[in-house]
């Protein structure tokens, strides 16, 4: 156990006394070395500097016919202001209402369809309409049939596909 421990030790050791020259030369700090001012041999005028007395501005460029013409982004990242719309107010009770259940890409239909008994089950007395649909984020655009479901209802609880 004792070999264990002084082999490591011992090597530590030599690392440091090789060590010792490198830092020592660290320490040192170099002469100063006195710098004397070299004198002009002519006499020279101070000069200001100048200031334009017109502002500067850059030439305007007209776009070549065919080139495209692009526009500067606010470099701030600032959003133009949007009007905030409340949403639909809830519904008090579900008694008598329509819901539907949309499906939108038609992906993980059994979880679709499971959504309908279990709401009738909660909230007996309304009606629940599924439906699925291959239109909406992304894919194929909503058919007439589609809108005319969607807007036909008190209600609504949309999927998309997961």
């Amino acid at each position: 156990m004792k070999r264990k421990i002084t082999i490591p030790g011992a090597i530590f050791l030599a690392l440091i006394l090789a060590a010792m020259p490198f830092m020592a030369a660290c320490g040192e700090e170099e002469p100063v070395v006195p710098v004397t001012p070299s004198v002009p041999t002519t006499p020279t005028t101070p000069t200001t500097p100048t200031t334009p007395t017109t502002p500067v501005t850059p030439p305007i460029v007209e776009p070549m016919a065919g080139e495209p013409v692009y526009s500067v982004m606010d470099p701030r990242g600032l959003e133009p202001e949007r009007e905030i719309h409340a949403l639909a107010p809830r519904l008090d009770t579900l008694e008598g209402k329509t819901v539907n259940v949309i499906n939108l890409h038609g992906g993980n239909e059994q979880a679709f369809i499971s959504i309908g008994p279990a709401l009738q089950a909660a909230a007996p007395g309304c009606n629940v309409v599924y439906f699925r649909t291959d239109g909406g984020f992304g894919g194929n655009p909503l058919t007439e049939d589609d809108w005319a479901m969607m807007v036909d209802c008190d209600a609504a609880i949309i999927g998309h596909d997961f």
